[in-house]
This record gives C-alpha cells, structure tokens and sequence, in this order.
C-alpha cells in the first residue's frame, strides 16, 4: 500500500464484513489515510479503480465503505460503477432497482435508488443500470455532463462517497469519472499488474482532469523459505 505514512488508530472487529474482504487492518489503515487526505473537504468522493479484472477493486471498495460508516457519524455512499459485473448488489444479494442515471433523467427519485445497508448510515446505489448485452456494449454509457450532475447530487447528500469503478480498460466513463472525485485509489494485483501499466493508470487519471491519492497493492503473497519457516 503505497501511501504517506501517519499513526492510524487501533482497527475495530470487524466480524460483520464479508470473508472477502481480507484483512481488516489494511482497509482500516487506509480509510485512516484517506481521512488525513480529506482535511476540509465537506463531501469527499474517492474512485476506487483498477486497470483490468481482477485486481480486487470491489472488495477494497466494499470493505472501506464498511469502515467508514462504522468511523464516521455521517452519511455515508457506496456506488457500484461498474455495469458489467454490479458486485457490490451480488455480495449483498439484492437488485438494483432504480439507478442514479435515471434519477439524473428524471425518471425515479434519489431515494428510489438508495438501498440502506445493515448501518443505518450507509446507502448502496448503482452508478448506471446493468448491462443485459455484453457483446453490444462499447464502454459509454454517460455523458461528462451527466456524471458532473451525479456526482455534484450525491456531494449535497453524502460526507462520504466511495465508488466502486469498472476497469478503466473495459468502462470508458470510469476515467472520466475521475475529475469529478476529491481523489482515485489506484489498485493493482500483486504479482500481476505490471509496473508500467499501474504508471499508465495514474498517467491517465491525470490525464482526465483526476488526482491520484496513492496504490494499494492487492493480494500479496509473503514468500517464506525453507529455511525461515522451520522456526515458525
């Protein structure tokens, strides 16, 4: 996790968040580090985004949503951004329902497309109605303009708004969605993603107007010798 270092608190059980959400010190150390981030920030929106399948950007953005409703007094978003895959609505087993570009269409309500969690403070919503075509789909499906007025909806009604993007190889608004956000966590998949692609990543969070707060390096494995784990 490739982040600036400052004394973190102590991490709460956390026997309540799904058994994929790993470790809970490292989510509990990095929500402690995106808090330092925020500073004075009244609504503070962090893309979470990965650059291809698999990097674990999902349970990284489940599980600091999680410690951020149960640290925080304030209401508290958690968007699924990814219409390929909805993982945030598989993992807790519900539909989707109305989504936040039809509350931008004017075709349902904010509070149709809300799903409260099991925290009070804590709503799920989908950024995009799912996609049913895989084939037929090509990645747009907003406008820079409609994700402005989504985003700047949510900063009225949330503290705190973590979004869960698509790949940035296969959902093409999740890069434009960058500029909209105080900041994007880049994740990348130990012992997978290579260098010079999470570069390429940030490079282009840059490129669209974003600010990278840091990467967490996902799924790393301790390689222990022989020789070292005879004492253990």
């Amino acid at each position: 996790m490739l982040f600036g270092n400052h004394k973190a608190a102590a991490a709460p059980q956390a026997d309540w968040l799904p058994e994929d959400a790993g470790a809970g010190q490292p989510l509990f150390t990095l929500f402690n580090k995106l808090a330092m981030l925020r500073k004075d920030d009244p609504s503070f929106a962090v893309q979470v985004l990965g650059p291809h399948p698999g990097c674990g950007v999902s349970t990284i953005a489940g599980g600091l949503a999680e410690f951020t409703a149960l640290n925080v007094d304030a209401p508290v978003a958690l968007i699924d951004a990814d219409p390929l895959k909805m993982s945030q609505f598989q993992r807790v087993g519900i539909d989707v329902g109305a989504s936040l570009q039809e509350v931008q269409q004017g075709k349902a309500s904010l509070e149709a497309a809300m799903h409260r969690m099991h925290r009070s403070n804590l709503s799920l919503m989908s950024l995009t109605p799912p996609v049913v075509d895989r084939k037929g789909y090509n990645g747009r499906t907003l406008s820079i303009s409609a994700l402005s007025e989504i985003v700047a909806l949510l900063r009225r009604r949330f503290q705190w708004i973590i979004v869960d993007s698509g790949p940035a190889r296969d959902v093409a608004f999740s890069l434009v969605l960058a500029r909209f956000m105080s900041g994007t966590v880049v994740v990348a998949e130990s012992e997978k993603t290579r260098v010079p692609v999470i570069h390429e990543l940030v490079h282009q969070v840059y490129a669209n107007g974003g600010t990278s707060l840091g990467v967490v390096i996902n799924k790393r494995k301790i390689h222990i010798s022989d020789f070292l784990y005879r004492f253990l």
